[in-house]
């Protein structure tokens, strides 16, 4: 699948109803110039988009190619539409051809100094190659916009007769508009509309805009960008606002650093996956819908569920979400220091979004249960279960692929739950008790890679790699599950301290943080 441009700091985004609305008098622009597109232009700096209009991010590397062509070989490009609001000129269809055009003019397909600026100079490196791809593809087949603007002014100096002709159109192109005339209600019914019939929004899109004044959505939002980005949670005070992004940057490294590059080469792998917008927002919707339940309330009356007014709910949402992520990982007394190849990778190394959401929801309800309980039995059985998983990753996988979508994650917490339990009470767990656990019934004979050619795909690299890192990992020495030295290592004294240990290399041990100050002191 090919990988998308991000454009979405070409236009900024802006509250509808930010003021109430009054009638312009002034009579509105028919076109504009690309010329009106460039960074120092007066209409530049009044355009915005809605505020829940989706990431600008759904043209991959060749339909930016294509409208460009069509832009300047004069072909149809169909008219962009418009709402004049007392403050701003919203742009209500035709996002993604207005920021296509200043991408080109500004050179930065999301990677440059408007994007640095707009992600406070933390862009990630997925980003950066799909940018460089595009740039490329764009410079080879069109030109750079200085170059055309230069063959335009002095066309004696260029022999590329293709290039000259679209340096003239240049000169001589615009953009055709169309306004939507009344009040904010009128132009974001219209909004709607239009943007139903064009490329269809994602599910997750679509919960997105509708719950994106709810804690999930804004904490979401801000995670997946590490609090930077378009600010959805600029109406709350100061105080709510510095917190979320605070715990935005936390989360966004506890989850998504560092990032994966493929075929994979090493065990430091990020617990989240990818940050890519739409998988990524999906992953933690779901997450924070977990981390943030509210015990022995209805769902109804859920912080999380209900439109947050003060950013009270929201700092709420992601401090819970931290409490969880820091039981998983992290260096705090109580981490328990999953490692993702164990927990959250298939056999292949790819990333399992219901594998994530299924463990962490078992640690979530025991930390929102205070089942301290919990987390010493799931230690004291927690190499037995790593090893299993190990071995049945690809049984599980298949599994997975056998059970439906909106049955996965309670399946696969049934059965996490089920192996800590079986293993704890000394029960016999075989391939059998697995399916069990997952409510299949008969067998399932794990897929392999198949060798479809002589050499190694990266799918295969990966999977050679992880099984034999995972072999020969490193191991906790009290409950001898797998030690992610990376992000959660503690150093113990093999003699304690009190009975006169001392703090030489031989004396040390690396454990699980939650091993060395909760188990064995």
């Amino acid at each position: 699948m090919a990988q998308k441009v991000n454009l979405d700091a070409m236009i900024p985004r802006a509250d509808f109803a930010s003021k109430p609305d009054e009638e312009s008098s002034a009579e509105k622009i028919q076109t504009f110039s690309i010329e009106q597109l460039k960074q120092d232009s007066l209409l530049v700096h009044r355009l915005r988009k809605p505020d829940f209009q989706r990431e600008t991010s759904h043209w991959d590397p060749k339909q930016i190619l294509v409208f460009l062509k069509s832009f300047l070989d004069n072909e149809l490009v169909p008219s962009v539409i418009l709402w004049h609001s007392p403050s701003h000129v919203f742009v209500i269809d035709g996002g993604h051809r207005i920021s296509t055009l200043r991408a080109w003019i500004e050179d930065d397909y999301g990677d440059g100094p408007i994007s640095s600026k707009f992600y406070l100079g933390t862009i990630p490196e997925d980003q950066k190659r799909v940018a460089k791809r595009v740039r490329d593809l764009v410079n080879r087949e069109i030109g750079t916009y200085s170059a055309l603007r230069a063959a335009m002014i002095d066309q004696e100096s260029y022999s590329d007769d293709v290039m000259k002709k679209r340096a003239r159109n240049l000169a001589t192109r615009s953009l055709s508009l169309q306004w939507v005339e009344g009040d904010a209600a009128r132009a974001e019914t219209s909004f709607f509309k239009i943007n139903t019939q064009g490329t269809p929004l994602h599910k997750t899109e679509e919960r997105l805009l509708r719950e994106r004044r709810n804690p999930v959505a804004i904490s979401a939002r801000s995670i997946v960008r590490a609090g930077t980005g378009h600010k959805y949670w600029s109406r709350f005070d100061e105080d709510s606002k510095n917190k979320i992004e605070a715990s935005a940057l936390e989360l966004h490294n506890l989850l998504f650093q560092p990032e994966i590059n493929e075929p994979i080469k090493t065990l430091d792998l990020p617990l989240g996956g990818r940050s890519s917008p739409i998988g990524a927002l999906n992953l933690l919707m779901d997450f924070i819908a977990t981390a943030a339940r509210e015990p022995n309330v209805d769902v109804k009356d859920w912080l999380i569920n209900k439109p947050d007014v003060d950013g009270t709910a929201t700092v709420k949402a992601l401090n819970q979400c931290a409490d969880v992520m820091r039981r998983i990982t992290g260096n705090d007394a109580a981490s328990l220091g999953l490692h993702p190849a164990v927990y959250f990778y298939n056999h292949r190394g790819k990333h399992s979004d219901y594998l994530f959401l299924a463990v962490t929801r078992v640690f979530a309800r025991a930390i929102q249960d205070n089942n301290k309980e919990f987390f010493k039995k799931f230690t004291k059985c927690r190499g037995a279960v790593e090893k299993f998983l190990i071995k049945n990753k690809a049984l599980i996988n298949q599994a997975i692929v056998q059970i439906g979508s909106t049955q996965r994650v309670d399946r696969l917490s049934s059965m996490f739950s089920g192996l800590v339990n079986s293993f704890l009470n000394n029960e016999e767990v075989d391939t059998g008790k697995l399916l069990l656990l997952l409510g299949l019934q008969g067998k399932l004979v794990a897929s392999e890679l198949e060798g479809a050619t002589q050499n190694f795909t990266a799918e295969a690299k990966s999977a050679i790699y992880l099984r034999q890192s995972l072999a020969n990992a490193l191991t906790c020495p009290i409950c001898t599950g797998l030690v992610d030295a990376n992000k959660s290592a503690s150093y113990d004294h093999i003699k304690r301290k009190s009975d006169g240990g001392m703090g030489g290399p031989e004396n040390g041990q690396i454990t699980h943080p939650y091993c060395n100050t909760a188990i064995k002191n």
